[in-house]
């Protein structure tokens, strides 16, 4: 096999297998690894925004997740204390949100990757090292049952999660992609549940913010007739809810006023998983030779389920930039200097969700402006309209709030 590409990706779950195929159908040739074989399940929210399944559709993929049975979420019911709101995603610009279970996804995205002329795949390839010249990174060297191998290209990416291995070796090597690192203030279990009628749950996604103090709990269906339900608290209690899973859990959903009716009589499948402890992380996403895509550039506090949209969007920002990249492109590593365009787009699109979902992650309660903003919401069914559509990662280049939105909120602090 070659040895010389004009891409190596590691990382080959929807980041990295998206910008595989974005590359790829740029006619360049693209080496994408994995340290996992496929079908592989992660700990992660299955939440596909709005934002995210745009991408998708644009990707030619959308189609394709539904029919592996992802659910297509028709509506966000949004309630808290003060606040019980609803708005429906495909009014409008045929919005939608996708909820397919991690196995079924990645492996779909893989395989799309995969069948192109372009992508070579490796699985089971685990990454021990990047190639330095001339202090910028040009390429890889790993392991798999074959051997060792040394792989190189003028751009390596890295999609390869929060702790992107990338990220860690070009830190420790030439001090490359700065982070910064804010501790979540909630740890998350989630589990799926069988029987539960369309009389409890239709196809909605439904969260709920302090059913009581500090914690949080959200609720979808997804693939083969199963709900994903989760439950957010207090990350310092995570030691003590450890101690009995099953019964911590379901007190969690029972103090919930939605949860608890919709998963009443509904019967738990498989095991409680949890996210652990997280951090939301921002990192300098360009290097000589490399650039990050995904939670390895950006991750959030999983409350609002962002990580798939932040991965998405981000991969279609880099997809049409880079064809410029590799046009000047003359030595053995793309510069710093040319990907610069990217930071600026990315940062521009994606940091306003990010910096909202930052501000709510700090601290266990609703922040008195979070809760106007829900209030707000709740006044109207054109303010719902507008918060889920910020909520859903749509509303492009218009500002949230608008300034009628503000309005509603600057009446909702003179009246408290």
């Amino acid at each position: 096999m070659t040895s010389s590409f004009d891409a190596i990706i590691v990382g080959a779950r929807v980041a990295g297998s998206a910008a595989a195929i974005t590359l790829a159908r740029q006619h360049l040739k693209v080496l994408l690894v994995d340290k996992n074989a496929f079908p592989s399940d992660t700990i992660s929210t299955h939440i596909v925004l709005a934002g995210g399944t745009q991408v998708l559709g644009r990707l030619g993929m959308l189609d394709t997740l539904e029919r592996l049975g992802g659910v297509r979420y028709s509506s966000m019911r949004t309630l808290g204390p003060g606040f019980d709101y609803t708005a429906r995603l495909d009014d409008s610009d045929d919005i939608r949100g996708l909820c397919l279970t991690r196995d079924k996804m990645d492996a779909a995205t893989v395989d799309a990757a995969r069948t192109l002329n372009g992508v070579t795949l490796r699985e089971n390839f685990r990454v021990t090292d990047i190639v330095i010249e001339r202090g910028a990174i040009a390429g890889i060297r790993g392991e798999d049952g074959s051997g060792t191998h040394e792989f190189r290209a003028p751009l390596v990416i890295g999609a390869d999660g929060l702790r992107s291995t990338i990220a860690r070796l070009a830190a420790e090597k030439i001090g490359a992609f700065k982070r910064e690192d804010i501790p979540c203030a909630r740890a998350y279990y989630y589990a799926y549940f069988a029987e539960v009628s369309r009389a409890q749950l239709d196809d909605a996604l439904i969260t709920e913010f302090e059913p009581s103090p500090g914690t949080a709990s959200l609720a979808c269906r997804c693939n083969d007739g199963l709900v994903v339900a989760a439950v957010a608290f207090d990350a310092r209690e995570m030691r003590d809810f450890r101690t009995d899973l099953s019964a911590n859990f379901a007190r969690y959903i029972g103090a919930s006023s939605a949860m608890g009716k919709i998963l009443d009589s509904a019967r738990m499948v498989g095991k409680i998983r949890s996210s652990g402890l997280l951090l939301n992380t921002y990192r300098d996403p360009i290097s000589d030779g490399a650039l990050l895509l995904g939670d390895a550039g950006l991750h959030v506090d999983p409350l609002f389920g962002q990580g798939h949209s932040l991965a998405l969007m981000s991969v279609e920002i880099f997809a049409d930039l880079a064809p410029a990249w590799f046009a000047a492109s003359s030595g053995t590593s793309i510069a710093r200097d040319a990907m610069h365009n990217f930071t600026a787009r990315r940062d521009g699109a994606l940091m306003p969700y990010y910096k909202a979902s930052l501000r709510v992650s700090q601290q266990l309660g609703l922040d008195r402006n979070s809760h106007l903003v829900h209030l707000a919401a709740n006044a109207e069914p054109w303010a719902a309209n507008e918060m889920v559509r910020f909520a859903q990662m749509v509303n492009g280049d218009n500002p949230f709030p608008s300034f009628r939105f503000a309005k509603l909120m600057a009446r909702g602090r003179a009246a408290a």
